[in-house]
């Protein structure tokens, strides 16, 4: 997916630009020194350049556009917006719908099957008194709302009558297989309801073997006499006196058709059965659901219970064939997890993120989700990313293109006409200059910027670099403190050499006075503790610095600024075309300090900054499991809670495209939250459109992750790593016989080893005791996270 969304941001890239070698191309290369604070201000303060085509994207300023054209501003998501008609999606359009491909889940019940037939004056049992009864069944979703099961049934039947003029016991043993359909009104109930009733209709096929009980252990027949006895001779017979009691062992001893009563002769023991179900299924979890059911089977046969319409004197039945219910209780698995939509989770409820993710802006058939190109104008052809289609490629989209058939490789205009060198002269003057017009007069003043710059003093090699201490903390953070360095909008956290301490910083500059005006706003909110520091060893080390070194270091800057030469040529001072240096003024260092005073990007107590959640976990994890795009910054809640969040964003726009990326880069449960003078405040609160009955729960303390578990694998490495020639060429041999036996290359040259991939550390242990028993003694489990090893503890804590 990387790979993939690299090679279409460079592609888009290419065909941005008007000419294959384009000459203000070198013009962006110097902000690759630059770091993300600063880029971010300069592209806030860069003025607005002279209008060239941009092709079909052409909302924010050039350059932020042309470095990455694939991220376009856009405003807070309006929900009320985008729940017009238009924007509507069904049930069955919806993006989360799964494709019905193979993913069984199987379900294991147990209940009670009750007969309804000719025994009792009813000719109904109740289910309480049923016998036992076990179902197996194996479900594959058809569509949102149908499921087929194939169903196994095993159980018993029974029932026990004592009428007045008839006593009748029976046994059957059940065991029926086939087919149902299970409705659970999927296209009117939305997934996030975890129980939904559902009806069913099926078809089965069963045998039945019946059996009475008509002796007791001994052998001794049941008689059984009008005063409710069971005698061993009948109440009328000669010597009835000599009758003596029994007791029922209800050990169903005889076989009904055997017995052969009303001459049926060897009948069928197997029938059809249609069963109707009703009954709910309750998600547990992501993979189990609890299953209540309640099933009434219609039968082909009247012979269960061996009493039947066609039976001579008491011995005759109802007109009815023999029926039977089963209620049960199942437990059903998910062979395959389902993937979860984008609300499930801490994002529980929040619909104006998925709503927006279904919304098509600019209407040209393609999501915004999906779109690398809004805001694409109304009816203009596109291809399946959204994009204008472009045939002759010179980066102007074919609806406003007045020359289709451009020779690939010539610059165009705005309307993709060929243009000469010439044109193309005068255009790069114009907008160097930011003029309509190249006669222009350039005055050039005593400018900081324009001027000659001293070099910058550095200590071996690396330059002095400055940044706003705000507190360090070894341990659990107080959570007024807590959501105070939330707010701050470039908040960073840095753990020091001890592996315990965390300095947490904001901003960095080259010049003391910019980190000195910053840390003096923090002062006068309150913020008493705010100091400056020296950022060293590549920013693994903040020195502290006393406000006594600092006036002095302080001094010196100002010092070296009134040195500054601006200007060369001359032999007189006062005259523009000598070649004597020009010193800096005061007016001129005011004007300096100001505009430099002017740019620092501290927010104030009453700006909101946007955060994207990644997780919170009991112990802690490397900042390298999380997107290196995202700034992640590491803080401790009072409850010993390591918590993990991006940098902080000035808009909810921006905020809400990187929680984009990050579900793209497999944090799906990412969520958004929001921070102002200190505290941490709802979405509603910060202005943002959302849905009417979410509910935000602003708990800084509770643990979850956004990670998608099925990133996080443990693998078998089959040893230390082999270094290349002979190690590399015997382990080869060694490992041929071997089944999926991986080969990767490290950082240092050397090839590592792994064996098999499993889900849980148990696995991988089980495995490695089999390739010792093969001979690879020195096999050991690593955790790995998107093919990178991290620690075993860090694995347990993400896959928790």
């Amino acid at each position: 997916m990387k790979k993939l969304l690299t090679g279409l941001f460079l592609l888009f890239t290419v065909l941005s630009v008007h000419s294959q070698s384009d000459p203000d191309s070198l013009r962006y290369a110097q902000l690759d020194s630059l770091t993300p604070e600063q880029l971010l201000e300069y592209y806030i303060n860069e003025p607005e350049p002279y209008p060239f085509p941009m092709g079909p994207v052409t909302v924010g300023d050039s350059v932020y556009t042309v470095l990455n054209n694939l991220t376009v501003p856009t405003e807070t998501v309006d929900i009320e917006f985008l729940q017009q008609d238009e924007f509507k999606v069904s049930p069955e359009e919806s993006y989360d719908t799964p494709d019905y491909q193979f993913k069984p889940k199987i379900a294991l019940g147990m209940g009670r099957m009750a007969f309804h037939g000719d025994l009792y004056q009813k000719h109904w049992q109740s289910p309480m008194s049923g016998r036992a009864g076990f179902d197996l069944a194996i479900s594959q979703r058809l569509t949102r709302y149908l499921q087929l099961n194939f169903a196994v049934l095993f159980g018993k039947l029974g029932a026990n009558e004592w009428l007045n003029n008839r006593q009748e016991n029976f046994q059957s043993e059940i065991r029926a297989g086939g087919l149902n359909l299970l409705y659970d009104f999927g296209n009117f109930i939305p997934d996030q309801y975890r129980v939904r009733p559902y009806v069913s209709l099926g078809v089965m096929g069963f045998e039945f073997l019946s059996k009475t009980d008509l002796k007791d252990k001994n052998g001794n027949t049941y008689y059984y006499w009008s005063d409710g006895s069971i005698k061993s001779l009948p109440q009328h017979a000669p010597n009835a006196q000599n009758a003596v009691n029994l007791v029922r062992d209800y050990h169903y001893e005889t076989d009904i058709r055997e017995l052969n009563k009303d001459g049926f002769g060897k009948y069928a023991e197997r029938a059809w059965a249609f069963p109707l179900g009703i009954g709910f299924i309750a998600k547990v979890s992501d993979r189990i659901d609890v299953k209540m059911n309640f099933q009434y089977y219609l039968t082909t046969t009247d012979y269960i219970d061996g009493i039947t319409n066609k039976g001579m004197g008491s011995r005759m039945g109802n007109k009815s064939r023999d029926n039977f219910s089963y209620t049960s209780v199942s437990l059903q698995y998910d062979l395959i997890t389902k993937q979860r939509p984008l609300w499930y989770g801490d994002t529980a409820k929040f619909k104006a993120l998925w709503l927006a993710d279904n919304a098509d802006d600019d209407r040209d058939g393609v999501p915004d989700i999906a779109d690398d190109c809004l805001g694409t104008e109304l009816g203009a052809p596109v291809n399946g990313r959204g994009c204008p289609l472009d045939d002759d490629k010179d980066g102007i989209p074919n609806y406003r293109d007045d020359e289709l058939d451009t020779p690939l490789g010539v610059a165009v205009n705005d309307r993709g006409v060929g243009q000469s060198d010439e044109y193309w002269a005068d255009w790069r003057e114009r907008y160097l200059n930011d003029s309509t017009s190249k006669d222009v007069e350039t005055e050039i003043v005593g400018n900081w910027y324009a001027s000659e710059k001293k070099k910058i003093k550095e200590e071996d090699g690396e330059k002095n670099i400055y940044t706003v201490e705000l507190m360090r903390y070894n341990g659990a953070i107080p959570s007024d403190e807590l959501a105070f360095l939330l707010s701050v909008g470039d908040i960073n956290s840095t753990t020091l050499d001890d592996g315990t301490t965390v300095v947490y910083t904001t901003g960095s500059y080259e010049k003391l006075s910019t980190a000195v005006k910053r840390r003096d706003g923090f002062r006068s909110e309150g913020h008493e503790a705010a100091g400056v520091s020296q950022v060293k060893a590549k920013g693994k080390s903040i020195l502290q610095m006393p406000d006594n070194e600092l006036e002095l270091l302080l001094s010196q800057e100002i010092e070296d600024l009134l040195r500054m030469d601006i200007g060369g040529g001359g032999t007189n001072p006062n005259d523009a075309n000598s070649n004597s240096p020009k010193l800096l003024t005061q007016e001129d260092l005011n004007k300096v300090v100001s505009e430099n005073n002017n740019n620092t990007t501290a927010a104030s107590g009453t700006d909101i900054v946007y955060r994207v959640q990644l997780g919170a976990f009991k112990n802690r994890i490397s900042s390298s499991v999380f997107s290196k795009n995202a700034g992640v910054v590491e803080l401790t809640t009072s409850d010993n809670i390591y918590k993990y969040v991006t940098k902080g964003f000035r808009t909810i726009s921006e905020a809400a495209a990187m929680r984009a990326d990050l579900v793209v880069e497999g944090y799906s449960d990412a969520f958004i939250t929001a921070y102002r003078g200190g505290e941490r405040i709802t979405l509603r609160e910060a202005g943002a459109s959302v849905h009417q009955d979410y509910q935000e729960d602003i708990n800084e303390t509770k643990t979850f992750s956004s990670i998608n578990k099925n990133l996080v694998s443990f693998k078998v490495q089959l040893g230390t790593n082999k270094k290349p020639g002979q190690q590399v060429q015997e382990m080869d041999e060694q490992v041929k016989g071997l089944e999926g036996v991986e080969k990767q290359q490290t950082a240092s040259g050397s090839t590592r080893y792994t064996a098999g991939s499993f889900k849980t550390w148990d696995e991988a242990e089980t495995y490695r005791q089999e390739l010792k028993n093969q001979g690879f003694n020195g096999a050991f489990v690593i955790a790995m996270f998107k093919n990178e090893i991290i620690t075993k503890v860090e694995a347990m804590e993400l896959t928790k």
